[in-house]
This record gives structure tokens, sequence and C-alpha cells, in this order.
């Protein structure tokens, strides 16, 4: 059984399309998310995940993984 969920994570740091293409592979790359895409204008991520397997504070650790920080996560 899944639960998805919808979330939004504010980012900083991020400066090109490189750095979004990073964040967004790391989100990707986790376990439980099924659809992750990053607005490098807006520097928020949207992630579609199923928090049955992984939580905000996965996605928060993943976005960190890769250098920048994540500085509100919220389900939309």
């Amino acid at each position: 059984m899944t639960d998805n969920k919808n979330a939004e994570l504010k980012i900083t740091g991020m400066a090109c399309a490189g750095c979004a293409e990073a964040v967004e592979e790391a989100l990707k790359a986790l376990g439980g998310v099924n659809a992750a895409n990053v607005d490098l204008d807006k520097k928020t991520a949207f992630v579609d995940y199923d928090a049955g397997r992984i939580t905000l504070h996965d996605l928060r650790k993943a976005v960190q993984g890769t250098g920048f920080k994540a500085t509100e996560a919220r389900n939309v």
C-alpha cells in the first residue's frame, strides 16, 4: 500500500542548471520517490513520494548530500 504525498522543498545555493540537475537526480535516486522536478528560477524542488517508505527528512538529507540546503520542506 502506498501513501503518496507531494512535497515542496526550498533550496539555497543553486546557481546553474547543473546544480538543479544534481539535486533532481539525488532526489530521484531515493527509493520511494515517484517523481522529482527542480525549478532553478524558484529555487524549489517538487517531489511526489511514498510517505510509507521515506520522510521529508530523507528528502532534505538527499539535497544536503549534493552540497545544497533545503531550508524548508513541507507537504503540499
